[in-house]
């Protein structure tokens, strides 16, 4: 296969498990003897990725299209400029054999002036955008069906969100291609099973993802474990709801807030049990349920998509029925109480992560698609 030169493009509006997963996708495609450069409006992203050895630039304009009414009046009255911008990227990054992009205004931006010149585009569609299309008019739905057009492949990072972008009759079933996220952990990071009652969830404080939900599920887990301990990492403008929540039912002594930390892994090495409460309906991957399995540890989670795609109930974690909070509390209770099922749940669950959501392994798959596009 030749050396391909790729240049990534998003604009972010917060950290989260898809940034992640995309400075450690390029590291490893860098470390493949590809050439990436990368551009994005976002300070902590940028030093992310610079950090994993990749040459990034600041995008000096954020067009937000897709978050409230005063975002999008002042993304209307940037779009003169952000046309200009945009097209200087695509200038300067010309020569590119392709340009891997995955925010959501940038991909008409992006896509337009690379068709112009004659430079292949991929998108990454981390989830499915049937709510955000539905906002301000169906504007968000008009821009998406513009940029439709311009696009070679887009990557879905699960079957969950690809059947949302088809359901929308936006994009042909022949431009997808489902590959799914990864990380990058290392072995030692593998810890025994804690004897501790400590279940760990790690994900942004906002509403849809459960932090709420799993604050009611651990006051049932309480009752039968009154030792358990629960341990929310992250951050964002939920919190304080989650905090009054946990007030309110009495059980904020058996919970620590540890908002962003500097490595998420490392007080996830030391769970039990590691919870996806997730209720999100654009949720596209759950990065941290790969990670729980990554480092031996049974995950629990809802059964809808994408969290059962990766989970295998009874097998590598355990997944209660969606919206069942009483049966999400006695699988969290079971892992609690049984070091057989745990630990044999964790060891399975590492050896899924081993086989199918390795950056190595993920890195491969896309190198491989990138290839047959750029051909």
């Amino acid at each position: 296969m030749r050396s391909l030169s790729i240049c990534y493009i998003s604009q972010t509006f917060g950290m989260g498990g898809a940034e992640t997963f995309v400075s450690e996708l390029l590291s490893e495609l860098q470390q493949n003897k590809y050439t990436v450069s990368s551009y994005t409006n976002h300070r902590s992203f940028q030093q992310l990725l610079q950090k994993e050895g990749i040459v990034s630039r600041h995008i000096p304009v954020e067009i937000d299209i897709i978050g409230d009414w005063k975002g999008l009046l002042k993304a209307v009255a940037l779009l003169p400029a952000a046309w200009v911008i945009y097209g200087i990227i695509v200038w300067r990054e010309r020569e590119r054999d392709v340009f891997l992009v995955s925010g959501f205004a940038e991909k008409l931006f992006v896509s337009w002036w690379a068709y112009l010149l004659g430079v292949r585009v991929v998108w990454i569609e981390f989830a499915p955008l049937s709510t955000l299309f539905k906002k301000f008019l169906g504007v968000p739905r008009f821009w998406y069906k513009l940029a439709a057009r311009f696009t070679d492949t887009v990557i879905t990072s699960s079957r969950h969100s690809q059947r949302g972008l088809l359901s929308e009759n936006l994009l042909k079933k022949e431009q997808l291609t489902m590959i799914p996220c990864g990380r990058r952990i290392q072995r030692k990071s593998i810890t025994v099973l804690s004897k501790k009652p400590e279940i760990v969830c790690i994900s942004r404080m906002e509403k849809g993802k459960g932090q709420d939900v799993l604050v009611h599920i651990f006051a049932l887990v309480l009752k039968k474990v009154p030792r358990a301990h629960l341990t929310l990492v992250g951050e964002g403008s939920f919190l304080p709801t989650v905090r009054h929540l946990a007030k309110k039912l009495r059980v904020q002594d058996s919970i620590t807030f540890m908002g962003r930390v500097p490595d998420a892994l490392e007080i996830l090495a030391k769970a039990r049990v590691c919870a996806v409460p997730s209720i999100w309906p654009l949720e596209g991957f759950g990065l941290v349920a790969c990670e729980g399995m990554a480092l031996g540890k049974a995950v629990v989670a809802f059964d809808h998509g994408p969290g059962n795609e990766i989970i295998l109930h009874n097998e590598t974690g355990l997944l209660a029925p969606d919206g069942n909070l009483q049966a999400f509390a006695d699988d969290i209770i079971r892992l609690l109480t049984n070091d057989n099922l745990a630990n044999t749940l964790g060891s399975d669950g590492r050896q899924r992560f081993l086989e199918h959501y390795t950056m190595e392994r993920v890195a491969r798959k896309y190198g491989r698609l990138l290839q047959k596009v750029c051909r």
